[in-house]
């Protein structure tokens, strides 16, 4: 058996959206005992990278994070479902799941503490799957998506920004 490591895939950078959050709406705690908290999305967009293709950028329309902080308070959950429109009008609807790490600088965004400060990369991992209806990008909607994502904190509020990469799949054949 061979020591060296093959089979895994590798990753593709993909496209960034930038969220900006709006309302927040907290619940409080839940029957779990985790805390739950809704994010509203106000505005965003989504562009791809260059050399990605399918190509497009996009506004967000429509969006939220339906946010949980696990009872421990060591982990939030993200539950992420949005819509965008791309620059041609089709429809990008945008499902996002992932985990964040509630390191201090974290845990004052998500407690909008007045100290808070824009984070790094580094606290975050997510995964995301696109639906779309333009024939030009269905490829998305056979694709898998990861990324990371930071917090910007500026005298607008805050932003969310994640960078999703493609997961491409192994061609070893072992």
């Amino acid at each position: 058996m061979s020591t060296e490591l093959t089979g895994f895939p590798s990753l593709k950078p993909a496209f960034v959206i930038k969220a900006h959050i709006g309302n927040i709406n907290p619940l409080g705690t839940i029957h779990t005992g985790q805390t739950s908290i809704h994010f509203e999305v106000a505005s965003g967009t989504i562009e791809t990278v260059p050399g990605f293709e399918p190509a497009f950028k996009a506004n967000v329309t429509f969006g939220a994070d339906w946010f949980t902080i696990d009872y421990d308070k060591k982990y939030g959950r993200v539950d992420i479902r949005a819509i965008a429109k791309t620059e041609q009008g089709h429809p990008i609807d945008i499902r996002s799941q992932g985990v964040i790490e509630m390191s201090p600088p974290m845990a004052k965004i998500f407690s909008m503490d007045p100290e808070m400060k824009t984070t790094p990369f580094g606290f975050t991992t997510a995964w995301a799957t696109l639906t779309v209806a333009d024939p030009a990008l269905k490829a998305l909607e056979s694709s898998t998506f990861v990324g990371n994502s930071r917090m910007i904190v500026d005298q607008t509020g805050v932003t969310v920004e994640v960078r999703q990469s493609l997961v491409v799949p192994s061609t070893i054949n072992e």
